[in-house]
């Protein structure tokens, strides 16, 4: 679980609280109005589903995730966008099938709060995953590796930050590049546009291509803002 400070998108509790905090000042100047009161509380309600999602709900699903994940023996894994790490962590009780994890990231404290490699290094070094972690600052729409050299990657809530999503699909494309053959690939990312995520992947010449509403966990403030799981392999 993260702190507050370290949340994905703090800006977004802005379009809930903000909102709220109008309305309670109205109602304070105006005296009480019953549907107002009501709209002000759901949008408490909502910013505080939009907290959990963030500290506690995401990594419930990562965990799942990973749970589910065989890995093959001296796999070298892809954290693609790894923010602080916490797809990474959950590997943590795997760490004999792993080689090697590298993790890239852009460092955007707009997308995650309090986010450098500094601070995502202090948490590896502080890990099961020690030694094995390699961080590097990279755009996922460029990466500095070679063709095929991935067993798994793994890229979280990273995907809808790229517009337009011809973009993404250009980053699909680079997924794909450094994903070895017979390798798998784990997308968890927000909103309905994830499933045009699909068709494009099978272009790409990956298999098995699954996608999952992952539920309550994964509310980024209400169920018309889901996080979907993407599985695939090569």
């Amino acid at each position: 679980m993260k702190s507050i400070k370290e949340m994905d998108a703090p800006i977004g509790l802005a379009f809930f609280f903000g909102p709220a905090l109008i309305i309670v000042i109205v109602l304070l100047i105006n005296g009480f109005n019953t549907i107002s009161a009501i709209m002000a509380l759901l949008l408490i309600l909502c910013g505080l589903k939009y907290m959990h999602t963030s500290i506690i709900g995401k990594y419930k699903i990562m965990e799942i995730i990973v749970d589910n994940t065989q890995l093959k023996s001296n796999s070298k894994i892809l954290d693609a966008g790894c923010g602080h790490g916490a797809f990474m962590l959950q590997f943590n009780k795997k760490t004999a099938s792993i080689s090697e994890i590298v993790g890239i990231d852009i460092w955007s404290n707009k997308d995650q709060g309090n986010n450098s490699i500094e601070a995502t290094q202090k948490i590896m070094d502080s890990s099961s995953l020690a030694g094995k972690v390699k961080l590097k600052t990279a755009n996922i729409l460029d990466m500095p590796f070679s063709n095929n050299e991935f067993d798994l990657i793994i890229s979280s809530l990273v995907l809808h930050n790229i517009k337009p999503f011809e973009k993404r699909k250009e980053a699909l494309a680079e997924l794909a590049k450094v994903q070895k053959q017979k390798g798998e690939l784990v997308i968890m990312d927000i909103g309905f546009e994830t499933s045009k995520y699909v068709p494009v992947l099978e272009h790409l010449g990956y298999q098995n291509v699954s996608i999952a509403n992952a539920g309550y966990n994964g509310w980024w403030g209400t169920p018309m803002v889901p996080t979907f799981v993407i599985t695939a392999s090569k």
